[in-house]
């Protein structure tokens, strides 16, 4: 065989035996981007019907996060092996998407245009770098898509959940991609190798398709040159192209989606401090409807746009401490629901029941007499195959998607109480969706308007509002922990540089006291010229904002800002993570801005200015467990480490695979330290025992919570009862002061 041009032809072997297929293939890329546009205008559609919600500030820092998000991957490869698994098809999809644009703007564009001899952009050197390119990333295309199928059908983690759609997804793609090379190796063969008796490969850039070469050589040894190639050839590429075109439009209605409304979710994120709360501003003149959600027509849009933006992935549920307790809540699942209900779709249950909406008397008549568990068949769709793998049932809930109650139809307190606001889902989820945001607002509806909350939850509001602590306990008994170490109140001295923001735990718990009195100590030791507020500390409300009083959070806030106002003072430092966080990110939105700064940085800064250095030795084994507030929320790992690090003697060692931004929240957030556990098992000894894996004999903190649950673990189930549990500060003063240790003077309790 001579050699063929060194080009692409890009209808070779279809448009001399197929009458019009150009025409079949523009009417069918028509009808796939009409299915396609009408899907993503329905969806948009859908999500204009939310409340607004201004999320276009700072566009370059958005567009920045946008393509380092979409191109380098950063929140898929969190999660390694998946995330691998991931950018295989991601780069394979986009590397195949591309070339095939190129095949389209040289046959509709640059040929028609230029012609024949200069219109060619598929040709010469660059012909060899196309080739070789598409094939090496089809390749990992579909080795991605093969692993994600074993994974999702084979493996089958817990996290993930199947639904008709999603073979759909896996399999048209495979089909495409598997192909596509099937297509390639025929057409190589049949355009450059001639009979099997001819020289193989009269033209060397043949070479170069390292998938289609080596399938063209298979084609050969079995004798498909010729007739029997060519006619081969034609009867895969036509449902190849109609393959194509069919996935395209089907995109919006499957989990595809994503690739339009992840990179979009994550655009429009919110950019304020993750510790930050969105406020309800002039919360004392909104209406009802206004206060939180607890329907689909209350949230705002970008709430809606996340529900489209989930894939499903269960990130998210793999690393929720209320998952992992047993409890209800799933914050995929959470999302899933709301998503199925948005939609106007049957909802699916975690459990497989399927929730039908409607408004016919008749209809909810027959199905509260219907046996139970019974299946009904009509309307569900591509939930039914699930439904019945996993033998729930269906029901019927009268209702309509926008106006439906949420809390006690789909969601239950179980549910939406379980949650510790870890933040753990938000810092997994690929599509950046803020699952707290959502947890918090349906709260807040039920804490504002409708007054339906735990009898714990309203204990603790009402200690905040009537004593200014959670505990309910007497305003002036909150500087008796420092009872005999004579530490000067603001009040007494009107201007410090540093005001120690002692916070409720340390101010009222027995055990968290002994933090507080080592912080002095340290302080002193420093010389450190501080003071605390004393009687006019009271609680900063974050317990109240996260249990959803936000009437109530602010109020304490507005208090403890008018009373900062009047004094001087440089800095401030807490022990407490959440008085932390919300002095820090939350105080600002009521014109409360300070440099406030946790006592383990704190604490680090004066060991590296030489103001505190440890000399006695700690002969310790020792895991740092990352308070919630203090790690995801403010990322602040390495401070605690680096003073741990500094004391002779230490051995610090990581708690495997659950530490830094991975580590698993203590169960008291949200709230929760105030609430009897809602999962079968407590998050505080789930933690506990992931700890001692590493094997320590001290658990060293930086929360007076965690402190709270940690003791309540080991006292109560006897997991961890022999480890040694200190806060940072109380293993800092060993090694700065010989013999001494915070309980030293420590008060009657």
């Amino acid at each position: 065989m001579n050699d063929v041009e060194h080009v692409r032809e890009i209808y070779w072997n279809i448009s001399d035996h197929i009458p019009f297929i150009q025409t079949l293939l523009y009417l069918l890329a028509i009808a796939a981007l009409g299915a396609m546009s009408y899907g993503i205008w329905r969806d948009v559609r859908r999500w204009r019907l939310g409340r607004p919600l201004r999320r276009n500030q700072q566009l370059g820092r958005r567009l920045s996060d946008f393509l380092q998000q979409i191109f380098g991957q950063k929140r898929v490869l969190r999660d390694r092996t998946p995330g691998i698994m991931h950018t295989m098809i991601f780069y394979g999809f986009l590397a195949l998407f591309i070339g095939t644009d190129i095949i389209a703007a040289e046959e509709d564009f640059t040929i028609p245009t230029f012609g024949p001899l200069q219109g060619h952009i598929i040709t010469g050197s660059f012909y060899t770098f196309y080739e070789f390119t598409l094939d090496l990333l089809g390749l990992l295309f579909i080795i991605g898509l093969v692993w994600a199928t074993y994974r999702r059908y084979v493996h089958k983690p817990d996290r993930l959940d199947n639904r008709n759609t999603d073979w759909w997804v896996l399999g048209t793609l495979l089909f495409i991609g598997i192909g596509g090379y099937l297509i390639e190796g025929l057409r190589i063969l049949n355009q450059t190798m001639g009979p099997a008796n001819a020289r193989v490969m009269e033209q060397g850039w043949a070479r170069w398709n390292v998938v289609g070469y080596p399938l063209a050589l298979f084609f050969r040894g079995i004798g498909l040159e010729g007739t029997p190639g060519l006619v081969f050839h034609r009867i895969l590429w036509v449902p190849h192209m109609i393959a194509t075109f069919a996935f395209i439009g089907s995109i919006p209605f499957t989990k595809f989606r994503h690739i339009f409304y992840t990179p979009l979710n994550g655009f429009f994120r919110d950019l304020e401090p993750k510790g930050a709360l969105k406020p309800i501003e002039d919360i004392e003149n909104r209406a009802e409807h206004e206060l939180g959600l607890n329907t689909i027509g209350e949230m705002n849009w970008k709430q809606r746009a996340s529900l489209d933006a989930c894939m499903r992935c269960g990130r998210c549920q793999s690393k929720c401490p209320a998952y992992a307790s047993g409890s209800d809540l799933s914050p995929k699942w959470l999302i899933t629901k709301l998503d199925d209900l948005m939609r106007g779709a049957p909802v699916l249950l975690r459990d497989g029941t399927i929730v039908h909406l409607t408004e016919n008397e008749d209809l909810l008549a027959a199905a509260d007499n219907a046996p139970t568990g019974q299946v009904h068949e009509g309307g569900q769709g591509e939930l039914r195959g699930m439904n019945r793998m996993k033998g729930g049932g269906s029901k019927f809930v009268k209702g309509l998607p926008e106006t439906l109650p949420l809390y006690g139809s789909l969601i239950s307190e179980n549910e939406l109480w379980s949650c510790t606001t870890c933040r753990a889902c938000v810092e997994e989820c690929p599509a950046m969706i803020e699952h707290v945001d959502d947890i918090v607002d349906l709260r807040r509806k039920l804490a504002l308007v409708e007054g339906e909350v735990p009898s714990g939850v309203s204990n603790v509001l009402q200690g905040i509002e009537r004593n200014g602590n959670p505990w309910k306990l007497p305003q002036r008994e909150r500087a008796a922990w420092s009872e005999g170490l004579e530490v000067p109140t603001l009040a007494e001295v009107e201007s410090v540089e540093v005001l120690y923001w002692v916070g409720c735990a340390p101010s009222y718990d027995a055990r968290s006291r002994k933090t507080a009195r080592a912080l002095v100590q340290l302080m002193r030791a420093a010389g450190v010229d501080f003071a605390i507020l004393g009687e006019e500390e009271t609680c900063t409300g974050d317990p109240a904002r996260r249990m959803g009083e936000e009437f109530l959070y602010q109020e304490q806030a507005k208090t403890n800002i008018e009373t900062l106002g009047q004094y001087k003072f440089k800095r401030v430092v807490t022990t407490c993570a959440h008085c932390f966080n919300t002095i820090r990110n939350e105080y600002p939105q009521f014109g409360g801005n300070y440099e406030v700064i946790h006592h383990t940085q704190f604490l680090a800064g004066l060991v590296k200015a030489g103001k505190l250095t440890p000399v006695d030795r700690v002969e310790e084994r020792v895991v740092y467990h990352d308070p919630c507030y203090v790690g995801r929320y403010n990322d602040i790992y390495d401070d605690p480490r680096e003073l741990l690090r500094s004391i002779p003697g230490l051995d610090l060692v990581e708690a495997p695979e659950w530490n830094r931004e991975k580590a698993m929240c203590c169960g008291g957030g949200g709230g929760n330290v105030w609430m009897e556990g809602w999962g079968k098992k407590g998050i505080n000894v789930i933690r506990l025992e992931q700890i001692q894996k590493a094997e320590p004999t001290t658990l060293a903190m930086g929360c007076p919570f965690c402190m709270v649950m940690f003791n309540d673990a080991a006292t109560n189930t006897g997991v961890g009862d022999t480890l040694g549990r200190k806060d940072v500060a109380e293993l800092l003063l060993q090694s700065v002061n010989p013999g001494k240790d915070a309980s030293a003077s420590n008060p009657p309790t």
